[in-house]
Parts: C-alpha cells; structure tokens; sequence
C-alpha cells in the first residue's frame, strides 16, 4: 500500500501507499504555544499558516478536493472552515501533493491563510484534532513566511510501498500492504532499482491518459530503496517530484 511522507512507488490498482511529507523551505522555527506576534505577514494583508497532515486513507478518494466521494482536502476545510469561520475560497487551503484513493500519509504539508494573526496556535490546533475524524490528525501547525509554498518549496517528496511477500495474507496488513504470493527477489529489485536514480525524462512511466497534460517529464530521482522486514518488503522512491503514478509504474517495472 502506498502512504504520504513523501515517498511512493508503484503498485498494481488498489495497491495501498504512504507518502511522507515533503521537506519545507523557508518555514518559522515558532513551536506550538509561542505567542505569534510575529512578522509573517505579506499575504494579501494576511497570515499564512503551515500543516502537517497524517491519515489513514483507507474510506477517502484521495487529498484532492472534490464534495463527493470524500476526500482528505474536504474534512480539513472543513474544520478549518469551522474553526476559523472564514469560507473555502478565504483559505486557499494547498496540499503538497495528490493522493489516489487507497493511499495514507504520514507528512503531508499543505498550507492556508488567515486574514487574523493568532496569539497562540495551541487552540486552534487542539480545535482542529477535536472536530477532525479520528482516521485524520494535524500533526504540525505553525506559521510561515509568504513566499512558502506547500507545492513549490517542497525539496523532496517520499513515497513508500510495502508488499506483504509470503503464502497467504496478514488480516492486519490487508489495508496497509499489497499482497504477493509469488516470491520475490529483493537482491534483483535493488539491481532494478538503480536504473531510475538520476535525472530523466519519465514519460513513459505516466498514467497513458495523462501523457498529454505532462509539461516537466524530467525528474530527479535522488534514491529507490528495497527494505526486507521479514514479510513485508517496503520499497521507497525519493525525488524531487513525481508524474501522475509515475511511482506505481516504477515499482511494477522494478518488481
């Protein structure tokens, strides 16, 4: 399954994933509970707010906004909407980066503004927890600079696969792990793996329906690596950014 820190790799359809959390630039260094009267302004007038989001993503289709099925972006503006009383287009509410149906995150950055500054952000980060489902949490909450950008100061984003290799399924890896019975080669996955690394056009490794949208097909792939942990292989993709299942199609190829 795949899940958001910012890591990812291929999987057949309904693989699950994580993607980790894509590494911030220009970010304030306040901690939860500084009192905010700070220079961050700049933002049309406005205050400019950080995120960092985990969710199981197991019942959503997805970060992306859209009002039906539900999706991540949906339940956080929201609670954003809620705790803040401003509307949706107020917030301007931007994730770091797209998650298909199926797939968990353990960093998602996303952004927002305020026309407000806050003295404290440990009640609207305590609010936000409270009226989130439990499946959903903020992490992170801090201010930041305008010129940040969840999508454009990202340096990495990380996705991570993990294939449950063995006979028959763990019931506890059913919506966190994609099942194979057929025994696979780490030692040959790594081989394959080593082929991405670097900067490249990857085009070919699109989604065939997107292929026509693809402005950027050079990415930099800084690692791919392949984990043993006992069953269950994790394989994780670093780089600088990704195509539409660009990681899904990389992991078929290297499998």
């Amino acid at each position: 399954m795949c899940s958001n820190v910012v890591v990812g790799l291929p999987s057949p359809p309904n693989l699950n994933g994580t993607l980790s959390s894509p590494t911030p630039t220009n970010t304030s260094n306040a901690k939860d509970g500084d009192n905010l009267v700070m220079n961050h302004t700049g933002v049309g007038g406005g205050y400019k707010w950080r995120l960092v989001i985990a969710y199981d993503g197991t019942r959503y289709a997805g970060w992306q906004y859209q009002s039906s099925p539900p999706t991540i972006q949906c339940f956080v503006e929201k609670v954003l909407m809620q705790a803040t009383k401003l509307e949706r287009k107020d917030l301007s509410l931007v994730g770091a980066s797209r998650t298909d149906k199926g797939v968990h995150a353990w960093g998602q950055v996303a952004h927002f503004v305020t026309p407000f500054n806050y003295d404290s952000i440990d009640s609207i980060h305590a609010a936000l927890n409270g009226l989130l489902p439990s499946d959903i949490r903020v992490r992170e909450i801090s201010p930041a600079v305008p010129e940040f950008h969840a999508r454009f100061s990202a340096k990495s984003k990380i996705y991570h696969y993990k294939v449950y290799n063995d006979t028959f399924m763990d019931p506890f890896q059913r919506d966190y792990a994609y099942h194979s019975a057929h025994k696979l080669n780490p030692a040959v996955m790594r081989e394959a793996a080593k082929y991405f690394i670097g900067k490249h056009d990857f085009s070919a490794f699109a989604n065939a329906s997107q292929k026509e949208r693809v402005r950027d097909p050079v990415k930099n792939i800084f690692r791919f690596d392949v984990i043993e942990m006992g069953a269950l292989l994790q394989l994780e993709v670093e780089g600088s950014g990704f195509l539409y299942r660009q990681v899904r199609n990389m992991v078929k190829h290297s499998s």
